[in-house]
């Protein structure tokens, strides 16, 4: 059947993994832009960073809720009723976005405080994450965008829309950061003001072509805005713990980042330039992920469960094939790729050094995450998060003992990143084959 051929994932995939490529340009471009000014700058940006793209996941975990609930409701022919749910989904996320912002502006300097130990990479923290959180809003309208076409199986307009935001980036990042063009010299604020405004750009483009598409009629977008407790719930229901998961998630990188920066702000700036590195290796995993978890949930609406495992095995193939591929390019040309990010020499030989412990873990996580994804598919998120919490505590509790107590170097430090992959595969898979998900 066209659901589990080869053709039909990659054809929902591609799109996003395009996009994710541009998407992952922001970071790259941001990362080799800093790269030119100071270590202290470098390891800054990682931790306001991941910081910021904690409190991002919360929109990012909402967002699969939004996902599932589309693809269940076109696999069931009932495409008229997805505009209901994006309604819905901006009836909660807009005070919920503007009740972050406030909080966090409030109480995100306070927070660093108590984390980072080096007062220059927390002055430089604070003003790169006070800057970046002033975009959020648009961080999480464009989340609930790519998620509508995700859903109904249209992903190649999001390719597009995420490659002019990072040309939009690149242009803003040279002005900024250094004072081109006549600009003020902002350094690393100027970097995440750049990516605020890109995002902003972003949403006009997918707003404006989601009311002007005329195929697009038939979901009743913008249209009957009207509330439905009932479909308030069944969002909420599938949406909140995959909000919570995805914190946990992201939330427990940022401890990892806390961590390394106890080795030093050396290893801080390394593991910025890691961080990048390994998210390149992973752009493949983000279509795939969303490929697997929008055929697992439209194979359920149309009352074809089974069809879920040789999903899985199909897009679990071709994510590990396709992260190989990607570090295979790095390792043969590694002076190329570290130049990219810096031509500071006391970060190039490290760098160097820290890269096959990030293509170990890459893989592994890359396709754990995969396996994770087709649980959130099934619509038992609660369950995922769950799985999520488990993995979590484990990684947290090996990182933590790695940096204090074992004296772990930041190559070894950098291979946990694995065993959470791994732990995260094996309950996902265990809980599938348990097939207790398909009663329900």
């Amino acid at each position: 059947m066209i659901l589990i051929k080869f053709r039909r994932i990659w054809e929902i995939a591609y799109p996003i993994v395009i996009g994710s490529i541009a998407q992952n340009l922001l970071s790259v471009t941001d990362t080799a832009f800093i790269g030119r000014l100071d270590e202290v700058s470098l390891g800054a940006t990682a931790l306001g960073g991941v910081f910021y793209v904690s409190v991002m996941m919360l929109g990012l975990g909402f967002s699969i809720g939004i996902q599932v609930i589309v693809a269940r409701r076109r696999g069931e022919g009932r495409s008229d009723s997805i505009g209901q749910v994006l309604h819905h989904a901006l009836y909660f996320m807009i005070p919920f976005v503007l009740l972050l912002w406030m909080l966090f502006r409030k109480t995100g300097s306070d927070i660093l405080s108590l984390l980072v130990r080096s007062p220059d990479v927390l002055e430089a923290t604070i003003d790169f994450f006070d800057m970046r959180i002033t975009g959020i809003l648009f961080g999480f309208m464009l989340y609930v965008c790519q998620a509508f076409f995700v859903g109904i199986a249209q992903t190649k307009f999001i390719s597009y829309v995420t490659g002019l935001m990072v040309v939009v980036n690149i242009v803003l990042d040279w002005v900024m950061i250094f004072g081109h063009a006549g600009f003020e010299t902002m350094g690393i604020r100027g970097a995440a003001l750049a990516s605020v405004i890109s995002e902003a750009v972003a949403v006009v483009v997918y707003v404006t072509y989601i009311y002007r598409r005329q195929n697009f009629r038939q979901y009743r977008i913008f249209r009957k805005l009207r509330y439905v407790p009932a479909e308030m719930r069944n969002l909420l229901k599938i949406s909140v713990p995959a909000s919570l998961q995805n914190f946990l998630s992201v939330a427990s990188w940022f401890i990892f980042f806390i961590m390394v920066e106890k080795l030093g702000e050396q290893a801080l700036a390394v593991s910025n330039i890691g961080r990048s590195l390994y998210m390149l290796f992973l752009l493949p995993v983000w279509g795939f992920a969303s490929a697997v978890n929008s055929l697992v949930s439209y194979s359920i609406g149309c009352r074809k469960p089974l069809l879920t495992f040789p999903i899985i095995g199909k897009v679990t193939a071709l994510t590990a094939v396709s992260i190989i591929v990607l570090e295979a390019f790095a390792f043969v040309f590694s002076d190329f790729v570290t130049a990219i990010y810096t031509d500071i020499p006391s970060l190039i030989e490290p760098t160097k050094n820290v890269m096959p412990a990030i293509c170990i873990s890459a893989l592994v996580f890359g396709t754990g995450f995969v396996c994770f994804n087709a649980v959130s598919g099934t619509g038992n998120t609660h369950i995922a998060l769950m799985l999520e919490i488990i993995a979590t505590l484990i990684y947290l509790v090996i990182t933590v003992l790695a940096v204090d107590s074992w004296g772990w170097g930041i190559i070894y430090v950098w291979l946990v990143d694995g065993i959470y992959g791994v732990v995260m595969a094996a309950f996902s898979l265990a809980y599938l084959f348990a097939g207790t998900w398909m009663k329900k």
